[in-house]
């Protein structure tokens, strides 16, 4: 069954059209990523999804009741939603407990329920402390606590993980993936962080400019992405001028399969790989590549090679040669066409 449907949202603020006709569901038990840039558009279809705002076109569903739509509002409250701001937003002046079982109906606002869901998020030992006793982490489990407690359809975050540092903000997004998983609800979460997105969701949607460029399982959208803008926002992207004969792309860098997103384009294109695919081949089994600098990541070396007058980065292990000035590159895997 779906959870959440949306069938052709629009949306306009001051005349400026943000949301043009979006088309989006997620599944019961799912999690979806609205990936996309600043200003595409995804904080708004959450907060329409949510009730904070009024579409102005097309429908919403949630698990099969209309809540949105032409001369139909259901306010926020009614629509069995739970919601988590960017940064938390804990009321300072209450405690843990106080912050969990504020949105919990009075019949409702027991230690036992408010102790399962702080339980469930892993802070049962925190319930006394108030916020600003609390860690960056902390206070984001807590309001996922504060989200689960009313046993919403569906729970919405809004890059949630944005005020933590990245090596904390990795560690907490499994923490709140893996509770939601428990917990057995949907969700959708909001980010401008592909790998976020990847390791997250079980559907990524791609937004760009007001519409969804693409959904499907994050393998697939990284992989045959739709178009050179999807490859660019889900990733580090390498384009490549190609000459396509039939299932085969011709590159500077020799010869690739074409993927399964790349139906109908012939003759002169462009051809997209991801950097992992630009490989260090053995002698004789690539393209002769000069190496113009080095750059040392720890746990391997970016080098810059040209072939030619083209440049590209090619990920080299720590131990490369120090005293190597040309390569053998090569390709690996498929590619993804699109047309000059």
């Amino acid at each position: 069954m779906t959870s959440v449907r949306v069938r052709e949202a629009k949306k306009a603020f001051n005349g400026q059209s943000v949301l043009r006709g979006v088309d989006f569901a997620v599944r019961d038990g799912e999690i979806a990523a609205l990936l996309g840039p600043s200003g595409c558009g995804k904080t708004t279809l959450l907060r329409l999804i949510a009730g904070f705002e009024r579409l102005d076109g097309g429908a919403i569903e949630i698990h099969g009741r209309e809540v949105a739509g032409e001369g139909l509002h259901v306010p926020p409250e009614r629509r069995r939603i739970g919601y988590v701001p960017q940064e938390g937003a804990l009321f300072p002046h209450l405690t843990v407990l106080g912050n969990v079982g504020f949105g919990l109906a009075r019949r409702e606002r027991t230690r036992e329920r408010i102790g399962e869901v702080l339980a469930l998020v892993g802070v049962q030992e925190l319930a006394e402390r108030y916020p600003h006793e609390l860690s960056g982490g902390q206070q984001q489990r807590v309001a996922l606590a504060r989200a689960l407690a009313p046993r919403p359809e569906i729970v919405l975050l809004d890059e949630p993980f944005n005020g933590l540092d990245l090596d904390l903000r990795r560690a907490v997004s499994a923490e709140v993936v893996a509770t939601l998983r428990r917990s057995g609800a949907s969700a959708i979460l909001v980010t401008h962080d592909p790998e976020e997105a990847f390791a997250s969701a079980d559907t990524v949607a791609v937004m760009n400019q007001g519409a969804i460029a693409q959904q499907g399982d994050p393998r697939s959208v990284y992989l045959q992405p739709a178009s050179a803008e999807v490859a660019r926002i889900t990733g580090a992207a390498v384009f490549l001028d190609a000459t396509i004969r039939g299932a085969v792309a011709e590159t500077a860098l020799g010869s690739m399969p074409l993927g399964a997103a790349s139906p109908g384009v012939n003759g002169f294109a462009r051809v997209c790989v991801r950097p992992e695919q630009i490989v260090l081949g053995a002698p004789g089994s690539g393209c002769a590549a000069k190496i113009l600098a080095r750059s040392f990541r720890g746990d391997h070396t970016v080098l810059t090679v040209a072939i030619g007058e083209f440049r590209l980065p090619v990920r080299a292990p720590t131990s490369f040669a120090a005293d190597a000035s040309v390569v053998e590159v090569a390709l690996e895997g498929s590619c993804v066409a699109f047309p000059r």
